[in-house]
């Protein structure tokens, strides 16, 4: 689990992510005005003095996940940032970032949340399966977890 340090750093960053609940959700969204899975992400580890790039350094359109390169863009994002993918034999723990494939298998790995423990994580909702585009929290069994395609941690977690 870590230090007591790592483990009150984890429960700062669940509670930035928390005092998002029910922020409207915004295309490359990055204040509580309105955000994105990378804002989220954003906000709730760099208010704890996390480099967290505001993105890959791209242009974001509309629909960019349909694109070839957006799995790379998703993940370039994260691995910039210091995370790091887990491996198969490791759980799953709060402050993780889990990447979907919303889409379906045809489509590249697009949306990503922050585990808030071991069942549930809290993300940008942005219209898949859901009425209510904003910030909020979801199991992830079992409807994500059938769009898991891969969980990430800091490094220094």
């Amino acid at each position: 689990m870590g230090s007591q340090r790592t483990v009150n750093i984890k429960d700062q960053i669940i509670q930035n992510a928390r005092k998002l609940i029910g922020t409207p959700f915004r295309h490359t969204g990055r204040s509580s005005l309105g955000i994105d899975c990378g804002g989220l992400i954003y906000l709730a580890f760099g208010r704890v003095g996390f480099s967290i790039p505001v993105n890959d350094g791209s242009y974001y359109s509309v629909a960019w996940w349909k694109h070839n390169n957006a799995e790379p863009r998703l993940y370039n994002f994260l691995k910039k940032a210091g995370f790091v993918f887990l491996s198969d034999n490791e759980l799953v723990d709060k402050c993780d970032i889990v990447c979907f494939k919303l889409f379906g298998e045809n489509y590249p790995a697009h949306h990503c949340g922050i585990m808030i423990n071991q069942t549930h994580f809290i993300h940008a909702k942005c219209g898949w399966g859901s009425k209510d585009r904003k910030v909020g929290f979801d199991p992830l069994y079992p409807s994500y977890y059938k769009r898991l395609d891969s969980i990430m941690r800091y490094k220094e977690f």
